[in-house]
């Protein structure tokens, strides 16, 4: 793995001779060739915190040059927080001296690369066809998060305050500012920090990392399955079994790459398993016909005396969106357990504990994510998160341990009001208390056993309520100020829409996440958190502009209207 660690160039002319793409592509380039992702091993952190200071650096190098000749009233100013030897942080960039506060809230880390295959680390663009327009991306990893959402942020925010030139008294009851977080993937430093320095809040904070716009957000639980060799009866050693389960390594809110199966057995048998494989794959009923299996690939036979059995992604990869990866893509983690749930009951493989957690998988979820295998447990919706939109599962690790004896298993889980301790009375803001779900799964557990045939298991359990359900009104305050901006760049009203989160705002309800995308398709052309990650430029573009109203807006600087019928950019544009 090789990494960067050159500083990006400091741009050679100012942004305010470039038009808004040509500001995108060109800093958001600078910032995918670093590498942000944390991988938990020490030499690679230590190379992620140094490329997260070359990006401060580049920033810092705008904020130079937009300082030169501009009065001390217009100049940013640098902010930071730390904590643990900048193991995570916050810094940024503000401007003004009011007491109400405006602040854009990004994040520069991103989740692992996937794989290398598709250069996540060499920025380019392409032609994408996008709501059924050829539509220009910017490919990479971070591009659409949230390096490219960083970059707008910032334009718009340098953009607001050339605009105070003409105003000088603009920043008097105002400040405006961009927040970087360092490790929202992993650590979420931005909670931490108003946390920590609850006057820093600010009156209105924009976080830009999703969509237009959010009102309401699950709650997010993490329960990890595992089940022990030793607690199932073990094969004969000639036996053909399933010898390891695995993923690719990543975090729990990103679908893996591939799915990995390794099957041992003597040399003979394995030949014949291999040449069957495909035949059998293909020809497996899964429990929907619509359903898209993975593609695999089979791997012969060798000295080391195993079949690996390789499963590969497709669609969407968001932990939080299961149900789209379902429709248009395929979860390898699914697609590879319920086939071989398959073979295990038929007695082409020996039962043993990765072919009984491959049996409860498929027994309690299937290839279904919205928990409707086991409904009276697992499946809510209501008044906020409908119906299509209720609590999802999705299985994203299988991590053995070192020597094989023990299987993990890894589900995102993004749930509605009814998987939550205690109902919602109407009020805005997280829900207090914890999720039923530890309770949820005794029972799912004490179900299975007691009507999976053979399954002379015992399940060890843990779950972590993350976050409450987080919910706001549609007539928020801070809500109608976006709309306000949305309407008066894009002509029609800001969409209001309820996600698996989480984001940065989750829990503070100073904060509303908006932006940068005008779709909630987390897969293709987009894919958020996988392979070919890309951002749109028309979104970025327009959400720059809806940024920039907002922040005239704040600043009290006349701003002119966007007809809806002088849209650009797909039907919708700005005058800005």
């Amino acid at each position: 793995m090789s990494l960067i660690i050159d500083a990006p160039p400091t741009a050679s002319i100012t942004s305010a001779e470039k038009d808004w793409q040509e500001v995108i592509v060109e800093d958001t380039s600078c910032l995918v060739k670093l590498e942000t992702w944390r991988s938990g091993t020490d030499g690679k952190d230590q190379q992620v915190l140094s490329n997260l200071n070359l990006i401060k650096k580049y920033f810092a190098g705008k904020m130079e040059q937009f300082n030169k000749d501009k009065t001390q009233q217009m100049q940013m100013r640098s902010f930071e927080w730390e904590i643990n030897d900048k193991e995570y942080w916050v810094f940024g960039f503000r401007a003004g001296v009011g007491s109400r506060k405006l602040s854009l809230i990004c994040h520069l880390d991103t989740v692992p690369p996937g794989n290398y295959e598709w250069q996540p680390f060499v920025p380019r663009t392409e032609i994408r066809l996008y709501k059924g327009v050829p539509t220009p991306f910017l490919i990479g990893r971070g591009a659409i998060d949230d390096k490219g959402p960083a970059v707008v942020a910032f334009e718009a925010f340098t953009r607001a305050l050339r605009k105070t030139s003409e105003y000088p008294q603009a920043l008097d009851k105002v400040t405006l500012e961009v927040l970087f977080d360092t490790s929202e993937e992993t650590d979420m430093s931005t909670p931490k920090y108003f946390g920590a320095n609850p006057e820093e809040k600010p009156a209105l904070g924009i976080v830009f990392d999703a969509f237009w716009s959010v009102r309401a957000e699950k709650g997010i639980e993490r329960p990890i399955f595992t089940i022990s060799s030793k607690d199932v009866p073990t094969p004969q050693t000639t036996a053909l079994s399933i010898g390891k389960l695995l993923t690719t390594p990543g975090p729990a809110n990103m679908i893996p790459v591939t799915s990995e199966a390794h099957i041992t057995g003597t040399k003979e048998s394995l030949k014949t398993f291999a040449a069957n494989v495909d035949a059998w794959y293909r020809a497996y009923p899964f429990d929907d016909l619509n359903y898209h299996p993975a593609d695999i690939s089979v791997t012969p036979p060798d000295d080391s005396e195993v079949v690996v059995i390789t499963a590969k992604v497709a669609g969407a990869q968001h932990g939080s969106a299961p149900h789209q990866n379902r429709a248009n893509g395929a979860n390898p983690v699914v697609s590879i357990t319920n086939f071989l749930a398959y073979l295990v009951d038929r007695g082409i493989l020996a039962n043993n504990h990765n072919g009984e957690m491959c049996r409860f998988i498929r027994w309690a979820f299937g290839t279904r994510v919205f928990g409707e295998n086991q409904p009276d447990l697992l499946s809510r919706f209501d008044t906020v998160f409908g119906e299509e939109n209720g609590t999802t599962y999705a299985l994203t690790q299988l991590i053995p341990n070192v020597d094989g004896t023990e299987i993990k298993l890894g589900i995102d889980i993004r749930y509605a009001i009814g998987h939550h301790g205690k109902g919602w009375d109407g009020s805005e803001g997280t829900i207090e208390g914890e999720s039923v779900f530890k309770t949820v799964f005794e029972k799912l557990i004490e179900r299975y056993q007691s009507e999976a045939v053979g399954a002379n298991v015992t399940f060890h359990t843990e779950t972590t309520t993350i976050f409450g359900p987080d919910i706001r009104s549609p007539r928020n305050a801070n809500l109608f100020s976006i709309n306000t901006a949305y309407r008066s760049a894009m002509g029609d009203n800001c969409p209001m829409q309820t996600i698996g989160g989480a984001t940065d705002a989750h829990g503070w309800l100073e904060l509303v996440t908006a932006g940068a995308l005008f779709t909630d398709n987390l897969g293709p052309p987009v894919n958020y958190h996988g392979l070919d990650e890309g951002a749109p430029l028309t979104d970025l573009e327009n959400s720059g502009k809806i940024l920039l109203h907002l922040l005239l807006q704040e600043l009290g600087i006349p701003v002119k209207k966007q007809s809806h019928y002088e849209g650009i950019h797909q039907g919708h544009g700005c005058c800005i």
